[in-house]
C-alpha cells in the first residue's frame, strides 16, 4: 500500500472516531491484518481496498489513484483492473489478454513503419509533459523512448518497444485515457508484457 493510501484512510478514521477494531468487524478483515497494512508491513489487495472504502465512506478511486500515482510495487494484473473496471462501472469492452496482445501487434506494425516512428518521437514528450511524470513505469518508458530514438537494440525489440510506446501515446485504448484514475492501467499491463518480453530476449 502507497503512503498515500494510509494517510488517507488514517485521516478518514479520525474524522469518523472508529477504532481499527471497529474498521475490522464493518469489513471483516482481521484487525492485526488491518495495523500491518496501515503499518507498511503488508500489501492491500483490492478486497480489501473495496471493504476499507465502504467503511470509511472513501471512493475506491481515490485508493487507487494514490496507488498509480508512483511506481507500481507488484506487477498490474488482469483481475485487478477488471475488478476496478467492474466496480467503478466504467464502459469498456472487450477488455481480455488476447485483446491487449492484438493491441501489441497491431502497434508493432505501425511503429516500424516512417510515419510510426515519427508520431512516437513527436508525440512522447508532450503525452509524457501532460502526464506530469505520474503514472506507472514513467521511468521504464522514457528509457524504451531513448533506446528507440537511437535505435540502440535489435529490430525484435525496437518493435516492441515501438509497441509499448505507440499504445502509451494513443489515446483511445483499450481503457481510455481520459477515464481517471485508470485510464492508464491498460498501458502499465502493455509496458509490463513487453519488459517481460524484452527481459527473455536476454
Amino acid at each position: 500500500m502507497s503512503p498515500n493510501d494510509v494517510v488517507l484512510i488514517k485521516e478518514a478514521l479520525r474524522e469518523s472516531n472508529k477504532s481499527m477494531r471497529q474498521l475490522a468487524k464493518e469489513t471483516g478483515i482481521n484487525v492485526s491484518t488491518i495495523s500491518r497494512i496501515l503499518n507498511g508491513k503488508r500489501k492491500a489487495n483490492l478486497d480489501h481496498l473495496k471493504a476499507i472504502s465502504t467503511s470509511l465512506h472513501i471512493p475506491l478511486s481515490d485508493l487507487v489513484s494514490s496507488e498509480e500515482s508512483g511506481e507500481p510495487t507488484q506487477p498490474v494484473s488482469f483481475n485487478h483492473v477488471r475488478a476496478i473496471i467492474s466496480e467503478m462501472n466504467l464502459p469498456v469492452k472487450d477488455f481480455s489478454a488476447d485483446s491487449l496482445k492484438e493491441n501489441i501487434q497491431k502497434y508493432q506494425k505501425k511503429s516500424n513503419t516512417e510515419e510510426g516512428r515519427a508520431t512516437i518521437l513527436d508525440q512522447f514528450k508532450s503525452k509524457m509533459a501532460a502526464l506530469g511524470g505520474q503514472g506507472p513505469y514513467i521511468q521504464q518508458l522514457e528509457s524504451m523512448y531513448q533506446t528507440f530514438k537511437e535505435k540502440k537494440a535489435s529490430k525484435k525489440e525496437l518493435l516492441l518497444m515501438g509497441s509499448a510506446l505507440f499504445y502509451f501515446i494513443a489515446s483511445m485504448d483499450m481503457i481510455p485515457d481520459y477515464l481517471f484514475p485508470v485510464g492508464y492501467l491498460d498501458d502499465a499491463l502493455v509496458i509490463q508484457y513487453v519488459m517481460q518480453s524484452l527481459s527473455m530476449k536476454h
